[in-house]
């Protein structure tokens, strides 16, 4: 997780990083003169657990000798250069020092450096990923007898410790539930291998989880009491099931995100198989439930996480993408950098036949990359992802600040809205894009705000629905 001061350092010090531990003896030195006694080493602001490779530097200086050390990292090369590589050790803080003489003065050098825990691999794309254009419900029981499948692909080669799910109910609204919810019974099952991926038994683990209005939590973490080791790669499925003796009256439901125009796939980067939901009422059969993307985190023994864990679509404040209006995604990368060759984005062409700028800045406003997609690619019914393929591949490099900045003519009006992140709902970083959120300029207004939503402006805890691809 390397802090590049811009995007043309990047490469070179991403080959010094990939590169084997070297001996930076023979670089050239500054000339000969006072100490520059800034005390602070440079370093990344903030690594991953174990990341190894990771530069660290102080002022080069004629005739200094130096010295490192670490707490919460090893240095594992030559400690005697201005530069060295260090390994992170366990999340915490890598404390970093730097002992520098010449003449017989020294001035020591420090740096901590936060330790965060590695994020699960995500080798498709990086971004928000998921796409939606509302919630939507789906009963556990009730008149229907529903029984809901949530069907995944384990990222993780480890037990299946437990879950998150969005249980939803509500005092004014009819449909969501009656009585006190039920009990649900969740099952791990296998999948068939079946070109249609159902789920088939016995189950490999089982909980309940009843008396659920009262507890009134409507995103419970559930843990299994005996957990399943899960095959990395492979496909499972989470049947709910209502398991209350009355529950037809007795009922309550799940929540998802919901994509009004279907497409195939339905997000923009993860297979159909991947990550459904299915129903059956009664004795029925197992159906797709087209349109919905489950909204459930996975926590698995080995500490990692993986999900969608976007609890609120803000389509009922879009921000429009027209002459002096538009929008953007802000954000900085976390983890390792990151090579792409294409970006795509969703939103809704509402008039007007010009075609949509998409435009790559690092953090200053310098512009990396940009190009138009035709207007013809959009949707004026719903939202559709559309695609930039970039003429070279480019690195979003880590620690450095970027934006991807949407804008069209005035005579064209592109419709945006984001996606919350279920951050306060107990969701964790691996089921959200955690390095940004969504920003909006209007025509008249001073510079970029956050979106605004519930009568409170300025929010940060949501993304646009992007995707950058390698």
């Amino acid at each position: 997780m390397h802090a590049f001061t811009s995007l043309r350092s990047a490469a070179a010090l991403l080959g010094l990083a990939a590169a084997p531990l070297l001996d930076l003896a023979a670089a050239p030195l500054l000339a000969a003169g006072p100490l520059v006694n800034t005390g602070v080493i440079s370093a990344p602001e903030l690594v991953s657990a174990g990341m190894a490779n990771v530069l660290a530097s102080v002022p080069a200086r004629t005739g200094a000798t130096y010295a490192w050390s670490a707490t919460g990292a090893t240095i594992p090369g030559v400690r005697g250069n201005a530069a060295a590589f260090f390994t992170a050790g366990a999340a915490g803080t890598a404390a970093l020092q730097c002992t520098v003489t010449v003449g017989g003065v020294a001035t020591t050098y420090v740096q901590d450096v936060p330790v965060v825990a590695p994020q699960p691999s995500t080798p498709f794309y990086y971004g928000s990923g998921f796409s939606a254009d509302s919630l939507a419900n789906t009963q556990v029981g009730g008149p229907n007898l529903n029984a809901v499948d949530y069907r995944f692909q384990s990222k993780h080669a480890a037990a299946l410790e437990s879950i998150r799910v969005f249980f939803i109910w509500s005092e004014i609204k009819f449909g969501y539930q009656a009585g006190e919810g039920g009990t649900v019974q969740v099952e791990l099952l296998a999948d068939d291998n079946s070109a249609a991926h159902l789920p088939t038994g016995p189950a490999l683990a089982t909980l309940t989880y009843g008396n659920i209005i009262a507890t009134g939590n409507y995103y419970p973490s559930l843990v299994f009491p005996h957990p399943a080791v899960l095959a990395g790669g492979a496909l499972y499925h989470l049947v709910f099931t209502n398991v209350d003796p009355t529950p037809v009256t007795n009922y309550v439901s799940l929540d998802a995100i919901y994509t009004n125009a279907q497409t195939a796939p339905m997000q923009g980067c993860i297979p159909d198989a991947d990550w459904a939901e299915l129903v059956k009422s009664g004795l029925g059969a197992w159906k797709l439930r087209e349109g919905f993307t489950p909204t459930l985190e996975l926590t698995f023994a080995d500490g990692g996480h993986q999900g969608n864990g976007y609890v609120e679509i803000w389509s009922t404040a879009p921000e429009t993408v027209s002459g002096n209006a538009s929008v953007r995604e802000t954000f900085k990368v976390s983890g390792p950098s990151r090579t792409f060759t294409r970006v795509e984005v969703r939103l809704r062409r509402v008039a007007g036949a010009s075609p949509l700028t998409v435009a790559l800045e690092e953090a200053d406003g310098t512009v990396l990359e940009a190009g138009t997609i035709p207007a013809a690619e959009f949707l004026t019914t719903a939202p559709a992802w559309v695609t930039l393929t970039f003429p070279q591949s480019r690195v979003l490099a880590s620690g450095v600040g970027y934006n991807l900045v949407l804008t069209s003519p005035a005579d064209t009006q592109y419709q945006a809205y984001p996606m919350r992140k279920g951050a306060d709902k107990g969701f964790t970083s691996a089921t959200w894009f955690p390095d940004g959120h969504a920003q909006f300029t209007a025509t008249g207004a001073l510079g970029w705000t956050g979106w605004t939503q519930w009568g409170t402006a300025n929010l940060t805890d949501s993304d646009l629905q992007f995707l950058f691809v390698p």
